[in-house]
């Protein structure tokens, strides 16, 4: 099994059993990875950190999740005007943390390139493609004429571990718009390993090049995790967890 995955791997695929595709599920012909895998390990202590948070609601694989089961965790978003909506959406649970920061391995402060929040007769998405990268938003075929730099606090994921005295992480969501793989990068796994990372990589997008999605995949089943490659998306879970 692990060297035909390995074959598919090059080709960007993931190969897993039909086991895990559980009854319920399969019935409603409604795969829903994330949350089988979620709901397969939660646990009373179960504690999640969630990069890149945006409002908390729009877009996001795991609100539902945490509001339903009154998670505790921590959820980062750095924008202060969109941090304001996630403080409101978040308001009913107060076993979540909310940090007005984003993550980077180097610096304290850094400019975000966002399209301009008073720009109107645009998508609700756009507010969520905010990135470190002053080109992202052509992937997206948004007029730069329309994009604004924003000054926002920073720290790396090490710092973000020891302030808020983190002692496991069981689900790692990240969605930075092309920086999730420097963030997976910086876990020392030798300290803690999440037993679920979920992130974006975008490839057909642009996102992700298809060359440092291989990276991240290697530096990840070099650890003990098992990859699912989405369309859109990707969910790494350890094997012996």
């Amino acid at each position: 099994m692990r060297g035909i995955n390995k074959l598919l791997d090059s080709f960007g695929y993931s190969l897993y059993k039909k086991s895990f595709h559980e009854k319920k599920y399969i019935e409603k012909r409604d795969f829903r990875p994330l949350e089988q895998l979620f709901y397969r390990h939660l646990h009373p202590d179960f504690y999640f950190v969630q990069i890149g948070a945006n409002d908390g609601v729009s877009f996001d694989p795991i609100y539902e999740l945490v509001m339903r089961e009154q998670l505790r965790g921590i959820a980062l978003e750095p924008l202060p005007d969109i941090f304001l909506k996630l403080q409101e959406n978040y308001a009913g649970n107060p076993r979540v943390e909310l940090v007005n920061a984003a993550i980077h391995k180097n610096e304290k402060q850094l400019p975000i390139y966002r399209v301009d929040p008073k720009a109107g007769g645009l998508p609700e998405w756009v507010k969520g493609i905010g990135s470190f990268n002053k080109d992202h938003h052509k992937l997206s075929q948004i007029d730069s004429g329309l994009i604004i730099t924003e000054t926002v606090q920073c720290m790396s994921l090490p710092e973000l571990i020891d302030s808020y005295a983190i002692s496991h992480i069981d689900l790692l969501q990240i969605d930075t718009e092309g920086y999730d793989c420097e963030i997976i990068a910086m876990i020392d796994f030798s300290v803690m390993k999440p037993g679920i990372i979920s992130f974006e990589h975008g490839i057909h997008d642009g996102i992700m090049s298809y060359e440092g999605y291989q990276h991240c995949q290697r530096l990840l089943m070099d650890q003990g995790y098992e990859i699912m490659t989405l369309k859109r998306d990707a969910i790494a879970y350890l094997r012996n967890w």
